[in-house]
């Protein structure tokens, strides 16, 4: 029975050490055949400590347990994660730490003495404590560190100190000179371990402050650029406007000199003239006329500003917008979303090649309080994915996807990106708050 209890506990501390790196962890593609190949490895790992437990006995087992965990862990970060290499270390560092303290305070909450008794326990505490702690990871920690994840770059390689630190410091404590197990209640590593942890959680919550208002720079610099964005488009469009009023102005004016001049052709019999005439006339307004693709002067502002650069760039761009006047979003957020959606779908176009068609699709509809975004541009075959977000071919480039994305967040709503028949689709729902 105590055999068996102590091999649960084993198991037990894989299943609750993969649960919590994956909680914050971005998985590499494809994810069901990664996850498979590393829960193979750990069936192996668990099948070693089996062979060990029947061959050698409990002790020999016991002795190495901790070494196959930590080994099996490494494996599931190789084999799985996707991130960086300095964010894969600080994950596994810290899953490692969290894996040493729930194991530390499981035995402090226990019968000491060994036994059944207090490896049932034990095992029943440890069940608590990450019944407890991963669901709240994956709620509240994962995506606060994801975004950062997205955001941080260098910085990572200082931020994987604190948990070595903090990994080498547990160690000392608890297995120096004496391992915790064999300690007696009055020993006062007790109370400075418990310290430890108190000023470690309080050294993660800095990283974690520090590394937002990082993030929140680097957003406001991303705003401010937004910004000026959007009042070069309000200067467009006021210049476009003024020179619409003016040349309509200038028009009517004119239009008794062409009137007389039609008066005079009709005199004349010059009919085969007067027809060429009037599509000269017709031309002329044509070109004049302003281009009004809804009722929202903002996005009406940034659709003008790329139809003339697609335009320039000979790529078919068809619009189809029902929007309001007022649809309760930013106007920063709007710029931001079609912006950088409209940016995305020229740059796309240009990268096939000339005897390809170039063409975009922009459907745009508000309806139930729900801006409904699609853009369809057509695009090259090899578009590559990482998880669902498209991989940028721009150097130091995909700024504008996750602006979209975390826009999109703001505003509770939805963001997807897909390639389909050679045209690549990104949708953006985006809910009136």
């Amino acid at each position: 029975m105590y055999e068996m209890l102590l091999f649960l506990s084993f198991i037990e501390s894989i299943i609750g050490a993969t649960l919590t790196s994956a909680s914050t962890m971005r998985f590499r593609e494809p994810v069901k055949k990664r996850i498979t190949a590393g829960l193979i490895v750990m069936l192996l790992g668990i099948i070693i400590l089996c062979g060990m437990l029947f061959t050698q006995g409990i002790h020999a087992a016991d002795r190495i347990a901790i070494v196959i965990v930590l080994v099996l862990i490494l494996a599931w970060f190789l084999i799985c994660s996707a991130d960086a290499i300095f964010v894969s270390v600080f994950n596994f560092l810290t899953c490692i730490n969290i894996y040493i303290a729930i194991s530390y305070i499981s035995s402090m909450v226990s019968i000491r003495g060994g036994g059944v008794v207090y490896v049932t326990e034990y095992n029943i505490a440890r069940t608590i404590i990450y019944g407890v702690t991963i669901p709240l990871l994956f709620k509240f920690v994962r995506p606060h560190f994801r975004r950062l994840v997205d955001s941080l770059d260098k910085e990572w390689r200082a931020a994987t100190l604190v948990p070595l630190m903090f990994l080498i410091l547990q160690i000392v404590l608890l297995y120096y000179p004496v391992p915790y197990f064999f300690w007696k209640s009055e020993n006062w590593n007790q109370i400075v371990i418990v310290m430890v942890y108190l000023l470690f959680l309080a050294v993660y919550y800095l990283l974690y402050i520090q590394a937002s208002d990082i993030v929140e720079k680097y957003a406001l610099e991303n705003r401010n650029l937004l910004m000026v964005q959007q009042d070069k488009l309000w200067e467009s469009e006021l210049a476009r406007q003024k020179a619409a009023v003016a040349l309509a102005s200038q028009q009517l004016h004119d239009m008794h000199h062409h009137n007389a001049v039609i008066m005079e052709m009709l005199k004349a019999g010059k009919l085969s003239e007067l027809e060429g005439y009037m599509q000269s006339f017709d031309a002329a307004l044509d070109m004049s006329q302003s281009t009004v693709f809804c009722k929202n002067p903002i996005i009406n502002s940034v659709c003008n500003a790329y139809a003339k650069k697609a335009k320039q760039a000979q790529i078919k761009i068809t619009f189809q917008i029902v929007v309001p006047e007022q649809i309760g979003i930013d106007n920063v957020d709007l710029t931001c979303i079609f912006g950088n959606i409209l940016e995305n779908a020229i740059e796309g176009c240009l990268r096939l090649p000339d005897e390809n068609i170039r063409e975009i699709t922009v459907t745009v509809r508000y309806v139930d309080g729900r801006l409904r975004i699609r853009v369809e541009n057509t695009c090259r075959e090899d578009i590559a994915f990482e998880g669902e977000l498209p991989k940028t071919q721009k150097r130091s480039g995909g700024t504008g996807i996750k602006s979209m994305i975390y826009t999109a967040e703001r505003y509770e709503g939805t963001s997807g990106f897909s390639v389909n028949n050679g045209k690549f689709i990104a949708q953006i729902v985006l809910n009136v708050l």
